[in-house]
């Protein structure tokens, strides 16, 4: 059992269900009032030295509000220092540096202000139950993989884009749990091209995002026959005044732990959430055409998410919709696009306008469809650049076995 299960285990078998038995808390009045009626020892941090909390308190389970002071640097140091801590943070606003750090621990939740003493006895056992399972089947959360995808412009083949990419992997890493999120809320096309059942209860999920738990995530995710686990929501047009950033973050923070690989596709307007998701993301994908305008929104977008990314990886650009090499049309080369944005492209797709139509009128993957297309051997060659090294090696080994 690791220092942070123990510690959180405690005195808790003897204790009431509804009791918490320790927990070290740096918050405002109100929650620690909140805290204390349902907590026999609650330790005040508020007079200990930020670094020494961490030291004192790493592995342990602890209670932050954001806005305290000190609160940050406790986070920031955990992360580094003692990753093997669960955290409930209590914030309605939280900023991408501190979601960043939170993926980073080995377990964590949210919990917003208006939380009652209720509600933080649940969120206490969730992470209790979070650090067991853990260590009952590895450490399944340190490995999960997520990237996002966002268009520069309207109509750039972002779903495209992130359903192939996602397929890529379950068809090229065996056995791993691949799952899609569609946080396109109120108009996205996921489920319509993959012919998937809309099951994201988005009304529940925003009205109260610390209940949102592994067994209710599996009922909200569909399951595509070539085993892609599917989220998306029914279409809505008030579903983006729902998706609250508690409720995005929650709802991608509980996927992260039970998928090895989870994809996200981002819509291109500035979402509450957008900032946080694309600096917390292991991979920031922007996808843009060989345009003039389309190039310069691209680097605008690209320059942005890297601010946010700080150390985290600058985003990845790539450029759809590419016209076959063989094919004369007027465009001018990739390099030439690089130099006059000052900016690196990651990749390049080539279009295949049939094979696409084929697909999302039959509900399936391109890669079903035409598995011989250069759109699809664009989208492997991408993955493959993005995925670990040690997994895209792996992959690599297993599809010449494949082909021999």
């Amino acid at each position: 059992m690791s220092s942070a299960a123990r510690k959180l285990d405690g005195e808790g078998r003897s204790a009431p269900l509804r009791q918490i038995p320790a927990i070290a808390a740096l918050a405002g009045p109100a929650c620690m009032a909140q805290l204390r009626t349902v907590c026999r020892d609650v330790i005040d941090l508020s007079q200990m030295d930020p670094a020494k909390a961490v030291q004192a308190y790493g592995g342990a389970l602890l209670l932050l509000e954001h806005g305290v002071p000190g609160v940050e640097q406790i986070v920031l140091g955990l992360a580094m220092e003692k990753p093997d801590t669960a955290v409930l943070m209590v914030s309605d606003n939280l900023p991408v540096h501190i979601v960043r750090a939170l993926m980073k621990l080995g377990a964590s939740d949210i919990l917003p202000v208006s939380a009652q003493a209720s509600d933080i006895v649940e969120a206490v056992e969730r992470l209790k139950e979070s650090v067991e399972a853990v260590e009952r089947g590895g450490d399944e959360r340190s490995s999960a993989v997520c990237w996002a995808f966002r268009g520069a412009v309207g109509g750039a083949g972002v779903t495209t884009m992130a359903i192939e990419s996602a397929f890529a992997i379950a068809e090229k890493v065996r056995g791993a749990k691949v799952c899609l999120v569609d946080l396109n809320l109120a108009d996205g096309m996921t489920s319509s091209f993959l012919e998937a059942v809309p099951k994201l209860d988005l009304p529940a999920l925003s009205a109260a995002p610390e209940r949102l738990d592994a067994r209710l995530l599996a009922a909200w995710c569909y399951q595509h026959p070539d085993g892609v686990s599917v989220i998306t929501a029914p279409r809505n047009p008030d579903a983006d005044e729902l998706g609250t950033e508690a409720a995005i973050l929650r709802l991608l923070d509980v996927a992260c732990a039970e998928f090895q690989y989870v994809l996200v596709d981002m819509p291109r307007h500035m979402m509450p959430w957008t900032k946080p998701v694309m600096g917390a993301v292991d991979e920031a994908v922007i996808i843009s055409e060989l345009t003039v305008p389309s190039l310069h929104a691209a680097a605008d977008m690209a320059r942005d998410v890297d601010i946010l990314r700080g150390d985290a990886g600058k985003a990845k650009l790539v450029l759809n919709r590419m016209f076959p090499k063989k094919r004369f049309r007027a465009e001018f080369a990739v390099d030439k696009a690089e130099k006059a944005i000052d900016r690196k492209i990651d990749a390049t797709i080539t279009s295949d306008w049939d094979a696409a139509r084929t697909a999302v009128n039959l509900g399936k993957p391109i890669a079903d469809v035409k598995p011989k297309s250069a759109l699809v051997a664009d989208v492997a060659r991408f993955v493959d650049f993005l995925l670990p090294e040690g997994v895209a090696a792996e992959a690599s080994t297993i599809g010449k076995r494949r082909v021999k």
